[in-house]
């Protein structure tokens, strides 16, 4: 099949969020979809759906490679759809793998006892792994291996995370990587909130903090008024 959506759920709560979120791209796509999964089950927003033994949480890193598609958007269960996302699988003409970027960014947590995650350079941050689209190819291929190795040689030390062993891989491979816009993978107020006091402790002082302004006018130093009135006033972080 050249295109569709795969979900890996196990566990009655994570299932019933992929039925869900599975119904929100049915509303508004003709995208076949296709579910990883413990249960036996039924249900029409599910064009196919495949029988695993997960053996823990994080277990699309062992399920990934398995996609029945030539093109896949993985979405973790706790999405919902809210706009045709057809038109997504087209980058996947110019690009191998596509995702967000996280708002951890690099977690000093991780850094304190990942190498060859500490080494990469902050400006490389990590990418959420709640929404990821990839292409079926040898080179992608390899890339899932590696996340998955690094993923079990990490796991104690990361607690099951996945994220972090996906941010090494990503680096370490070849793939041509595209970030999606942020309105792909919308995170909310309360995640937001344990980041920011994420960035309270020691190591992560400078986590969300702005490496470069831009826009018009920074030569001039405006006063407190025009400072609030400037549509050019900084972002909150």
């Amino acid at each position: 099949m050249e295109k569709g959506v795969i979900y890996i759920a196990f566990g009655k709560r994570y299932v019933d969020e992929a039925i869900f979120s599975a119904r929100s791209i049915k509303a508004l796509t003709s995208l076949p979809v296709c579910l990883f999964t413990d249960s036996s089950l039924k249900e029409a927003c599910f064009d196919k759906v495949v029988a695993i033994s997960p053996e823990h949480k994080r277990a699309k890193v062992d399920f990934l490679s398995h996609s029945p598609f030539d093109r896949t958007l993985y979405l973790d269960s706790d999405t919902e759809v809210k706009h045709d996302i057809s038109d997504v699988f087209d980058l996947l003409d110019r690009f191998d793998i596509a995702a967000a970027h996280d708002h951890c960014r690099k977690s000093y947590r991780w850094a304190s006892k990942i190498p060859a995650y500490d080494t990469i350079p902050y400006a490389f941050p990590e990418y959420n792994g709640g929404v990821i689209l990839y292409r079926k190819s040898p080179a992608v291929s390899e890339f899932l291996e590696s996340w998955r190795t690094c993923f079990y040689a990490n796991r104690e030390a990361t607690n099951g995370q996945d994220q972090a062993s996906f941010r090494v891989s990503l680096w370490n491979s070849n793939l041509r990587i595209h970030t999606l816009p942020a309105e792909f993978n919308i995170r909310n107020e309360h995640l937001r909130e344990r980041i920011l006091k994420m960035a309270q402790e020691p190591g992560n002082e400078t986590l969300l903090k702005p490496r470069i302004f831009h826009w018009h006018k920074l030569n001039k130093k405006p006063n407190l008024l025009s400072r609030l009135k400037s549509r050019y006033r900084p972002m909150q972080y």
